[in-house]
Parts: structure tokens; sequence; C-alpha cells
């Protein structure tokens, strides 16, 4: 009887609840996801942590592990954040993280790979850094740093780069040099996805890497950071960032979409450094079949299915 064939590694990079669409959708397909996680956040319960014990925000790698947890009665108790007292805004699961790290001797490697063990994680979660990414960026022409700073900016972000330069967790860029496929996105364009690109061995890694890039835009624009910037300047911020990025296919939403904040962003784009544009309809809906603004992961694993290799 002939072997089985060995799950395709598909490497997921970026952060947010964008990216954990990504992952859900991955799930959904026969790949062994990897997420390369941002390690820019600096507000809420990641940015108490990290501030006040100088780990890496653990909000990002938490939605990870959620997301692609199998044990899922314990990943809705770490979904847990508490309403008041001294843990007002904590997430449950970035307090484990952190626990978990300290219980390592301050190894946070070590920490999310005990973390998915107890969650029982379908593939791997892993920092793009191993210390928290200062993130600077220019907004009308004035530098602002910080990452929450530029996330809810009133005007579009122009560009961003880390100070100090970061160093590249280096799991992370194996898993990007083994990869079958890697997925960009989708999720906040400057503050997650080219965020986590800012570290520059990881940025080399990719540059280098043989398999097929995919990027997932985002159904509208973020209001500030994004706003305005229709799919091409999505792609162009991406090129501008990432010297030598090849994009073998963008995937783009195309079909109806909820009032929200943000503009929907049409799917069009006319650029000869991308392979491929591939439109689809992937947008969630809700009980009653109206559409939402975000990805739902079943339409999402359907568009990328044919992308990735067999």
């Amino acid at each position: 009887m002939a072997a089985a064939s060995a799950p395709r590694r598909v490497v997921a990079l970026g952060g947010g609840h964008g990216l954990s669409r990504a992952l859900a959708a991955l799930r959904a397909l026969d790949v062994e996801p990897t997420a390369v996680i941002t390690v820019a956040d600096d507000g809420g319960s990641s940015g108490r942590l990290r501030q006040e014990l100088g780990v890496i925000p653990p909000g990002d790698l938490r939605m990870a592990l959620l997301t692609l947890a199998r044990n899922r009665e314990l990943a809705g108790a770490l979904s847990h954040r508490f309403a008041a007292g001294a843990l007002e805004g904590h997430a449950l699961g970035n307090l484990l993280l952190v626990a978990l790290a300290e219980r390592a001797g301050g190894d946070f490697l070590a920490g999310l790979a005990e973390a998915e063990r107890l969650l029982d994680v379908a593939g791997r979660v892993l920092p793009a850094s191993l210390e928290p990414v200062s993130l600077h960026g220019r907004i009308g022409g004035r530098d602002v740093s910080g990452q929450v700073r530029l996330a809810t900016a009133e005007a579009p972000v122009e560009r961003v780069w880390a100070d100090p330069v970061p160093p590249a967790c280096a799991a992370a860029v194996e898993a990007l040099e083994q990869a079958d496929a890697v997925v960009l996105g989708p999720g906040s364009l400057f503050t997650s996805i080219i965020a986590a690109l800012l570290v520059p061995d990881l940025a080399k890694a990719l540059t280098a890497v043989q398999a097929p890039v995919l990027y997932i835009a985002n159904v509208r624009t973020q209001v500030g950071e994004t706003s305005g910037l229709d799919l091409a300047a999505h792609v162009d911020a991406l090129f501008a960032h990432v010297p030598g990025l090849r994009l073998d296919a963008v995937v783009a939403h195309d079909g109806p979409v909820a009032d929200a904040a943000g503009e929907p962003i049409p799917p069009v784009l006319d650029d000869p450094r991308v392979g491929r544009l591939v439109t689809a309809d992937v947008v969630a809906r809700d009980a009653e079949g109206r559409p939402g603004w975000g990805h739902d992961a079943d339409r999402l694993a359907a568009a990328l299915a044919p992308l990735l290799p067999r």
C-alpha cells in the first residue's frame, strides 16, 4: 500500500482577526499551517504586558493558537477577557502564554510549544521576532511612533519602519524556507502584514522562497490606516516595503458587503508584478444570509484551494 503523502506546509503571515480567518480557511484544507505573527502590538492587554514585563505582545499569538486549537473547550475558556479589577481588559489566554514562558525560564518559544500541546493545535504558531518590534510610520508628512497610533491615525499611513531593527525568530525563517506556499493577510496592511515583514531576515526568506506567494486582500479599507487606498495601492505598499517580493496571486472579494466603516475595495488590479488576480465572493453571512464585512473561512478556503500546490 502506498505511503500517505505529507501534508502541504503553508505559512500564513500577519496578525489579528484577519490572519485568524486565513488560518481557519487553511484548517478546512489538507494543509499543515504555520502562523508567523507580528509582534508590534503595543495596545490593550498585549501592550500592558509588553510594557510591564518586557515580553513580546501575546494577543495576536493567542488568536492564532485559539483558531488552530482542536481542544475547543480550553480555547473557549482562554478567550475570556476580564471585565473588572486589576485584570480588567486582560485576556486569559494572554496571561497563560506569559505564564508558560516564565515557567520555561523566559523561553517564549517553549511557552508557545506548551500552549500548542495543551490546545492540541493543528499546526504551529511562531512570532516574527522574539523581541517586541517598535513600529514607526509617516502620516501626512509627519513621523508617528507606535502600532496603536498608526492603526488609529486619521490619515492614511504612507510608510512604516522598525527601529531598532528586530532579529528574526529562527524557527519562523526556517518555516518559510520549507514552505510549500505562503499566504499574506488578510488584515491591517501596515500594522499587521507589513509590520511582520519589517524583520529583515524574515523578508529576505520570503523573497527567496520558490513556493507560491498569495496575498488575500481586505474586503474594505481600514479607516485612517488605509483610507482611500484601492487594491493597486495595497499591492504597491507591499512591494515598496519588501523589495524583491513576488506575488503569484492576489485574492480579492467580488460580491456584496455590509455597510460598515471603511470603503469597499473593488476587485480591480492591473499590475504586471502580480501573477494573477483571483476574485470570489469570500464574505461571511449572518444568520439571515446578509453579507458581513469579514472573510468567511469556508468561502475563502474554496478560493485558496486551486492556488495551493497539490
